[in-house]
């Protein structure tokens, strides 16, 4: 007698909030092959990166989804998308171990150093540290939709997160493999490539402060894509290949970020007698 297999547990969070219709494709995408635990912030949380700041008495709230008609549960929390995750998987699992958790769909890239910022990347990371397989899922929008719920067509994700969960969510991941970042362009259809590529060292988005003083108020500066002046995005890293080639970047990420210099280069350093010259000064010095 053939035993039915069980459908995967996937935990779907992001950090646009439970509101968020991008959310609601990932549930969309995912909801035909497995079962579902979505857990998202009650509100926006974009930019607040792995941010652990909660409200003290938050409790997840009950809220229903309606996807195509049908009504699927959620939970919101009053809480950075770290914190909801982390409370997620202590609090509504009940001692489950998710077989994979989904960060987003993400209005906006997310490229470059600005994974540190991310709150969808650190979401993701902060499910990587309980062991867990990650996906980080983020869908280019105009800037003006980063931090609102703009109209945007989510078929072409919908179908790219579908096929990625598929390709990782039962298979042996590299060691010091924690997250899979992918970044989806928004000329994207179901024959666009995908590219393994790495993190770039750019920003993706950076703070231009024009005419910058010391009374410049923070709030003066413009949030400009892409690289600073004199530096540009590599022909194989995750800017370069979202933006310039135009096709899905999978950027695979680690929660190590130890320096990949070889530890005797360092150690050399400590080696150097004149390392050490500033250490001890002379007991007098002469004016």
């Amino acid at each position: 007698m053939l035993i039915p297999m069980q459908p995967p547990l996937i935990l779907i969070t992001n950090d646009d909030g439970i509101d968020s219709p991008g959310l609601h494709a990932a549930v969309k995408a995912l909801l035909p092959m497995a079962e579902l635990l979505i857990a998202a912030p009650a509100n926006q949380q974009s930019g607040v990166g792995r941010s652990l700041l909660a409200n003290p008495a938050a409790v997840f709230q009950r809220r229903e989804i309606k996807i195509d008609g049908t009504q699927v549960e959620g939970w919101a929390l009053d809480a950075s998308p770290a914190v909801t995750v982390d409370h997620a998987i202590q609090c509504l699992l009940a001692g489950r171990r998710p077989d994979m958790v989904v960060s987003g769909i993400n209005y906006g890239e997310n490229l470059g150093t600005n994974v540190t910022v991310s709150g969808t990347v650190c979401a993701a990371i902060q499910a990587a540290i309980w062991d867990f397989k990650a996906l980080a899922v983020s869908l280019q929008v105009p800037p003006e939709f980063h931090f609102s719920y703009g109209e945007v067509d989510w078929s072409a994700a919908i179908h790219i997160l579908r096929r990625a969960v598929e390709a990782f969510i039962h298979a042996k991941w590299p060691e010091d493999v924690d997250v899979i970042k992918i970044d989806i362009p928004d000329t994207a259809d179901a024959a666009t490539h995908w590219h393994v590529c790495r993190q770039s060292r750019q920003p993706g988005w950076w703070n231009l402060v024009p005419n910058a003083q010391r009374e410049t108020a923070v709030g003066d500066s413009i949030s400009t894509q892409g690289p600073p002046p004199g530096r540009q995005w590599g022909p194989n890293d995750d800017g370069g290949i979202l933006l310039l080639k135009r096709q899905v970047a999978i950027t695979p990420l680690s929660v190590d970020m130890t320096a990949r210099a070889a530890p005797a280069s360092i150690q050399e350093m400590f080696n150097k007698e004149e390392s050490f010259a500033c250490l001890n000064p002379p007991d007098s010095i002469n004016i």
